[in-house]
């Protein structure tokens, strides 16, 4: 069974909801998910579509006891279940589970945080060592595999993913990994450690999001040097590409980059997840609830369950 415990560990994602921080515990690796303690005992996996004119619920496989979905892009979903990773993938009908790798037996807590294309990525806890140990897996034509993370010369696991880039957060380094024709490679960043939770990509700009010492931070890469900046807000969750431009979001603050500066805006909920929609429009998705913005005004809706992820077709969470 799935427990909840508040805990100021630093293990995976903490993502701010209606409640204050709060853990699901898979095995014993903690997950940041805004749920109450009270719907936390029975976590059941949740998928909202979108369709002409709002998102509606889709069924989902039934993996055998409590799940969580934690990200999606079409037409994969990502997250846990008791007892290790889930990839869901949505055949143009209904939802189905994927086969995986056998996993190393003495990783215990082994979610999925993230998916981009035919890549998702997440963490596990080494039961032997102690250690944290990211997780990352490739599609091919045969199926999933597991690919060797890099070494970074320290424990950690990865939270995002996005295009050629994947982001995460050990000890005692920042931790932000880029694709090329070799393979995976770490990056150096400026400044002291930061755990980022969350990468955006366009062209050569990258941008990744996350906190130091409690407090949000923005690196953004323009393809020839790195900058950083410092929100002045909680850490940032999520971050989604509007127009050419980045969004990042910080519990209800919103962050615009202007080309100049990061404009501030106010979301009318706590955000877990931001997409946007083919005209344009700004998604964000907490608890309960999905705000649209069209450029001028919010829609807010509600929507039942804890949304952590989302793309311009799907949101997934938990029920």
């Amino acid at each position: 069974m799935i427990g909840v415990e508040a805990q100021k560990g630093h293990r995976f994602t903490a993502v701010r909801g209606h409640d204050p921080f709060v853990f699901l515990w898979f095995r014993g690796m903690n997950v940041g998910g805004p749920v109450r303690a009270a719907e936390a005992r029975a976590v059941k996996g949740a998928a909202a579509r979108r369709d002409t004119r709002d998102f509606q619920r889709t069924p989902l496989p039934d993996p055998g006891g409590a799940f969580l979905l934690r990200a999606v892009c079409d037409p994969y979903a990502v997250g846990a279940t008791g007892t290790g990773p889930l990839i869901l993938h949505w055949n143009g009908t209904l939802w189905e589970k994927e086969p995986l790798p056998a996993f190393d037996p003495a990783l215990s807590g082994a979610m999925l945080t993230g998916v981009a294309g035919r890549v998702a990525v997440g963490g596990a806890l080494d039961r032997l060592t102690g250690a944290e140990t990211p997780l990352l897996l490739c599609r091919d034509d045969t199926g999933w595999v597991e690919e060797k993370a890099p070494g970074t010369g320290f424990p950690y696991v990865l939270t995002g993913v996005h295009g050629d880039w994947a982001a995460g957060h050990g000890f005692p380094g920042t931790v932000l990994l880029h694709r090329g024709l070799g393979g995976w490679t770490h990056l150096q960043t400026p400044g002291r450690p930061a755990r980022l939770l969350a990468v955006a990509s366009l062209g050569r700009h990258v941008w990744a999001g996350g906190e130091r010492d409690r407090e949000g931070l923005l690196l953004s890469f323009d393809g020839r040097s790195w900058k950083e900046h410092r929100t002045r807000t909680g850490p940032v969750t999520a971050l989604a590409i509007r127009n050419g431009r980045p969004w990042a979001a910080a519990g209800r603050t919103l962050l615009e980059w202007t080309g100049r500066r990061w404009a501030r805006h106010t979301a009318p909920l706590d955000v877990n997840a931001l997409s946007t929609t083919a005209s344009g429009a700004l998604c964000a998705a907490g608890a309960g609830a999905l705000g649209v913005h069209d450029g001028r005004r919010w829609d807010l809706r509600a929507l039942p369950g804890t949304w952590l992820g989302a793309d311009p077709v799907w949101l997934v969470g938990s029920a």
